[in-house]
C-alpha cells in the first residue's frame, strides 16, 4: 500500500467525546484520495478546472480506534478493483505511535468528465497505474456489522413520510463546505448527519435525561462502522433535511438509518446506515444498553428500513 496522507488529530476537530470528529476521518480520506490521483497521473483532479475528477459513490467507514488531540496519523491505500470507468479504493487510516489502525475506508469512485457531467473510460497511462496499485483488502477493511446489500430503491421524502422516519435534521449546504468544484465536500456527508442525529431522543436517552437535569452527560453516542451512499453532490446554499429510523438493536449496538432529502423536490441527496454503541465518558469504553432501553428503542425499529 502507498502513502497518501500525513497529517495530525487537531483539537479543533476533537468533539465533546473527546476525540476526532467522524467528519474528519471522512475530511482526511478525502485529501487521501487527492493523494491517489496523484499517482492515477490526475494531478489536476480536484482542482477547480479539471479534465477528470473522482466522484464518491459509496464509502464504507470502520472507526477502530480513538484519535485524541495532537495523534499523529497516515493513511495508505490502494485499489481493490476497477472497470472502465470506475474503481474501488481502499485505504487505512494508521496510528503510527502505537502501531495501531484508527480506521479503515472502502470508497467506490467514478471517473467523470465535470464538462460533460458523465463517466469516461480511463486513459491508457492511468489503467497501468491502476494495474501497479492493485492490491488485496486489508484486513482492518473487513466490515462486522454493517449491511452490504443493495441499496434503498426509494429513499424520497413521501417514503419518509410513508415510514413514519423521525425528522431529525435541516439546514442548507454553506459556502465553506463545497470543493474546488462547487460541490458539498465529502466529510459534510457525514458531518450533516453527526450534527442532527441527537435529535432522535429515543435513541439516545441518557443523553437527554443529564440534558433535562442539568447534569454532565456521561454518557453518549459512537458510530462503529458506516456506510454511506451518495445519490447527488449538493451546492452551495442548496437545502436539505435528515430523515432518520431504527433498523436494528441489541444490548451492544444499535443500527440507524438516515435519509438526507432534498425538501424541494422530495429526491433523496445521500444515505448512510451507521451500527453505533453507548460510550460511557468516564470510563472510555462501550456501555452495554439496559434492557429497557433496548426494549424501548426495539419498539421503533421499520421494518425493511435500509440506505
Amino acid at each position: 500500500m502507498e502513502t497518501l496522507w500525513r497529517g495530525v488529530a487537531n483539537a479543533w476537530e476533537c468533539d465533546e467525546l473527546g476525540h476526532l470528529n467522524v467528519r474528519f476521518y471522512l475530511a482526511k480520506a478525502a485529501e487521501a484520495v487527492g493523494g491517489l490521483a496523484q499517482l492515477l497521473h490526475m494531478p489536476d483532479a480536484f482542482t477547480a478546472k479539471p479534465y477528470a475528477t473522482l466522484v464518491a459513490r459509496e464509502i464504507i467507514v470502520r472507526f477502530l480506534a480513538e484519535a485524541r488531540p495532537g495523534a499523529p496519523l497516515v493513511i495508505r491505500g490502494g485499489v481493490l478493483d476497477h472497470d472502465e470507468t470506475g474503481l474501488t479504493a481502499a485505504l487505512i487510516m494508521d496510528h503510527p505511535a502505537q502501531n495501531i489502525p484508527a480506521a479503515s475506508f472502502t470508497v467506490r469512485l467514478e471517473h467523470v468528465s465535470p464538462a460533460f457531467q458523465r463517466t469516461f473510460p480511463w486513459s491508457s497511462r492511468t489503467l497501468d497505474a491502476l494495474e501497479r496499485l492493485t492490491i488485496q483488502r486489508p484486513a482492518e477493511g473487513n466490515t462486522r456489522s454493517i449491511d452490504l446489500g443493495p441499496r434503498a430503491d426509494h429513499p424520497t421524502l413521501a417514503e419518509a413520510d410513508r415510514l413514519g422516519l423521525v425528522h431529525t435534521g435541516q439546514g442548507l449546504i454553506n459556502a465553506d463546505e463545497v470543493d474546488a468544484l462547487g460541490h458539498m465536500r465529502a466529510e459534510f456527508a457525514f458531518g450533516k448527519i453527526s450534527d442532527s442525529v441527537i435529535h432522535f431522543e429515543a435513541a439516545f436517552p441518557d443523553h437527554w435525561q443529564a440534558l433535562r437535569e442539568g447534569r454532565e452527560i456521561a454518557v453518549s453516542g459512537a458510530v462503529l462502522e458506516a456506510r454511506i451512499h451518495m445519490r447527488s453532490w449538493p451546492r452551495a446554499g442548496e437545502a436539505y433535511v435528515m430523515r432518520s429510523g431504527v433498523k436494528a438493536v441489541n444490548e451492544k449496538v444499535r443500527t440507524l438509518v438516515h435519509w438526507v432529502i432534498d425538501p424541494a423536490t422530495g429526491q433523496n441527496l445521500w444515505s448512510m446506515e451507521a451500527v453505533a454503541c453507548l460510550m460511557d465518558l468516564g470510563a472510555r469504553k462501550m456501555k452495554r444498553a439496559s434492557e429497557a432501553e433496548v426494549a424501548a428503542l426495539a419498539a421503533q425499529i421499520v421494518p425493511g428500513l435500509s440506505a
